[in-house]
């Protein structure tokens, strides 16, 4: 009987003082289907030169992020498929429209980078 109780108290009280995880403002939402492709084909064609692959990297192409490209859309769209004169790619004949839009969804909630701090350099000599 004794061992009855503390049994009893896990298989039942235990799950009643646990709250269910919930999505909170400060938890990103879960991406759709649309989303997650968006980001895929993000991170293959594009994160290349607009992400900073390790610090102090060079990047050949800006931020995208919501703020960017929510209103924007059909620019971004334009860039994407056309590319920029000697600066960008056109990637019209690599990617299908609905996977444009998709990058297009995907940019829409990603939130901006944080700013890199640059790293400060040592001061003082050896001893």
């Amino acid at each position: 009987m004794k061992r009855a109780v503390p049994v009893f108290l896990f298989l039942f009280a235990l799950p009643l003082a646990i709250p269910a995880q919930q999505v909170t403002p400060a938890s990103p939402a879960p991406l759709n289907d649309t989303q997650v492709l968006g980001r895929r084909l993000f991170q293959q064609r594009c994160a290349v030169c607009h992400t900073e692959s390790t610090p102090g990297a060079r990047k050949y192409g800006p931020d995208l992020y919501k703020e960017l490209v929510i209103g924007n859309e059909d620019t971004i769209r334009g860039f994407i498929a056309n590319g920029v004169k000697q600066r960008m790619p056109g990637f019209r004949y690599g990617l299908e429209p609905a996977e444009i839009d998709a990058i297009i969804e995907y940019l829409k909630i990603r939130p901006r980078p944080a700013k890199q701090n640059a790293v400060a350099p040592q001061t003082g000599g050896m001893d």
